[in-house]
């Protein structure tokens, strides 16, 4: 059954000219507008900064330095939260719960756009069409590192 599922989604992404990534991974919409002032007000009003620094930049009592986070991983991790799939009832993550639930995949994509630049969704697709080729083969058939 698994094949299946497998060789279905294989099938999709050529016909349809998907990504198999992107069924693995968050996607953002490129054409939407971020502004930083309502992206920083939104940090800001839901107290991000307290436990995260100013940019994202800190981490204390098990929080993630979230500034070196994809945004595909920030989105996770919020979501988790939001659906309390870490596992786990430490302090730190009962704090976060609390906050996540509080916020729409919208807000979520806001607070990502304040952390990685408002341009970010248009950078990952950027990224995501120059997809680097392996390198060369050589004469023996392998691929050098």
């Amino acid at each position: 059954m698994f094949r299946i599922i497998v060789s279905m989604l294989f099938l999709c992404s050529f016909s349809f000219a998907i990504s198999l990534k992107s069924f693995f991974t968050y996607g953002f919409d490129s054409s939407v507008h971020y502004d930083a002032a309502e992206a920083k007000a939104l940090y800001l009003k839901n107290k991000c900064n307290v436990c995260h620094g100013e940019y994202g930049e800190k981490a204390i009592s098990g929080s993630r330095i979230i500034k070196d986070m994809t945004p595909e991983d920030i989105k996770a991790a919020l979501i988790g939260y939001t659906l309390n799939a870490e596992g786990s009832n430490s302090m730190g993550n009962t704090q976060m719960s609390i906050y996540a639930r509080n916020l729409s995949h919208d807000e979520m994509n806001v607070l990502i756009a304040y952390l990685k630049g408002v341009d970010f969704a248009k950078k990952l697709e950027i990224e995501d069409l120059l997809e680097q080729e392996p390198a060369k083969k050589t004469k023996h058939g392998i691929f050098i590192k």
